[in-house]
């Protein structure tokens, strides 16, 4: 064996005694873990041994104090039941005592009760005489307030008789005076009957004249003016090529005008035939009635109106009359609102004093109501021709059928800010 194989066997050695010691170590720290453990539980216990110790001792003073309660308690005990056998033996000579009394209060008690029924029994017989008393006294008071009521409706009476004679006397001065008046006046009726005959024929008269001078004026007016509207469009079309621009407008001015008084015309036959048309009164749909109006007069997409119609209550009148009027006011409302770019118009009604009153708005050009009192005239006229065409005769129709109807017409407006024409009409009663 060389000295190589001596130290690796020396390392050897050396390092198996490390391990050793190692473990040592860590067997030594482990049993000083554990008995460091068990030391703390020894300390655990005897601190817990502690506190049950004082608890023990808390315990033994309570039972001590509440054994000196009990004693106290049962002292007193003793002393109440004592207390109780004296009050006891009082109650027992009290009771007795009572009993006693008890006997003697029911035997006044007796002697009261038969007492009370001789009192009541007298009682009795004085309120029965009392009673036969006050009717007695009733009886008498009542019989001599009739003798006098008697005798004053006697007086009355008497008074009347006197006062009724004399009002005879008088009604039958006042009936002479009467008759003779009626006499007059038959005789006055008889003469403005055949005056009012005489009327009539001379009214009718005039009225069959008025409808030939309508006719005629009409024919006549109409004539010329188709006249002047043909030989014009004659002009526009064979020899338009020869005018010049300013011409051309003339002849177009020439046409439009000639057209507008064709229309002028037929609005004034309109308003004069107004008065005299009969009238043929029916239950009117007003719902309907404008619902068939807005779509047979206003339902072109470029229109580009808005219409809102509540449901309107219905009324009595002559429905052709009437359908003029909504035609009329729908009419103009669209055209004073086509500027703006959406026309809205509102249809509604409500009931006011027993009447329907209804109504059109618009949010189009409006009016100034310092001219309001021009509104409903013939050939009055809020707006230029150039502005808004019109014979000016619409509302005025609209005013006198209304008015035939027993209603009113009238409007509300400012100007560009729209305006609401309103008319009423009675309100169907039964």
């Amino acid at each position: 064996m060389n000295s190589n194989d001596e130290l690796i066997i020396a390392n050897k050695k050396i390092a198996l005694h490390f391990i050793e010691k190692a473990n040592l170590v860590a067997e030594i720290e482990a049993a000083t873990f554990k008995l460091a453990f068990q030391n703390r539980e020894k300390e655990e216990r005897a601190a817990e041994l502690t506190i049950a110790n004082i608890e023990l001792a808390f315990q033994n003073g309570e039972k001590e104090r509440r054994a000196a309660e009990l004693i106290v308690a049962n002292q007193e005990l003793t002393f109440q039941n004592r207390e109780k056998e004296e009050r006891a033996a009082e109650l027992l000579v009290a009771n007795i005592e009572l009993a006693f009394q008890n006997k003697e209060k029911a035997k006044k008690a007796g002697e009261l009760i038969i007492a009370n029924k001789e009192l009541a029994f007298q009682n009795q017989e004085k309120e029965e005489r009392a009673a036969e008393l006050l009717v007695a006294n009733i009886e008498l008071s009542f019989q001599n307030k009739e003798k006098e009521k008697r005798a004053g409706e006697l007086l009355i009476a008497n008074k009347e008789l006197a006062f009724q004679n004399q009002e005879k006397e008088e009604r039958a001065a006042e009936l002479v005076i009467a008759n003779n008046e009626l006499l007059i006046q038959n005789v006055e009726k008889e003469s403005r009957a055949a005056e009012l005959i005489i009327v009539n024929k001379e009214l009718e008269y005039l009225n069959k004249e008025l409808e030939a001078f309508s006719y005629s004026v009409s024919h006549d007016l109409r004539s010329p003016i188709r006249a002047i509207s043909g030989f014009t469009k004659i002009l526009e079309e064979d020899y338009a090529d020869k005018f010049d621009l300013e011409g051309v407008k003339t002849l177009q001015s020439i046409i439009h005008n000639s057209n507008r008084m064709g229309v002028l015309i037929d609005d004034l036959l309109s308003f004069s035939k107004l008065g005299r048309k009969e009238m043929i009164v029916s239950k009117i749909d007003m719902t309907a009635l404008v619902k068939s109006i807005r779509e047979e007069l206003f339902q072109h997409p470029e229109n580009r109106i808005e219409f809102n119609v509540k449901v309107l209550p219905p009324s009595k009148g002559d429905e052709s009359l009437i359908r003029q009027v909504w035609v009329n006011l729908i009419s103009n409302a669209v055209k004073f609102s086509r500027n703006r770019p959406k026309t809205i118009i509102d249809i509604g009604a409500y009931e006011e004093n027993k009447f329907a009153v209804y109504f059109v708005k618009d949010n189009g050009a409006g009016f100034e109501m310092t001219y309001y009192d021009k509104l409903f005239g013939v050939f009055q006229r809020l707006h230029s021709q150039r502005e808004f065409e019109g014979t000016g005769i619409g509302l005025a129709i609209v005013q006198k059928i209304i008015q035939r109807h027993n209603g009113v017409v009238w409007a509300e407006s400012k100007l560009n800010d729209g305006a609401c024409f309103y008319f009423s009409l009675p309100i169907i009663t039964d």
